[in-house]
């Protein structure tokens, strides 16, 4: 999971139009993250799910890279 803190830190300074959060995965309140229907089927971690207007815009399972997360952000929000 760390990879991916490190590419979202980085990615906050590039991408100030986005809120970027974290939620620890065994936190009661993951619970609403965890049981979202396009999250039904990861097995692994993290989840990373990405919200515009307070609906999904995208969500991943497992290590992204830099390039598959700037990707993800830009059709979903935009450069």
């Amino acid at each position: 999971c760390i990879p991916v803190y490190g590419i979202m830190e980085k990615l906050q300074s590039e991408y100030t139009h986005i809120a970027f959060r974290d939620m620890a995965f065994d936190s009661p309140e993951a619970h609403a993250i965890r049981n979202l229907p396009e999250c039904s089927s990861f097995m692994g971690l993290p989840f990373t799910v990405y919200f515009k207007d307070g609906k999904v815009a995208a969500a991943t399972s497992s290590i992204q890279s830099r390039e598959q997360v700037t990707s993800i952000l830009d059709k979903a929000f935009g450069k």
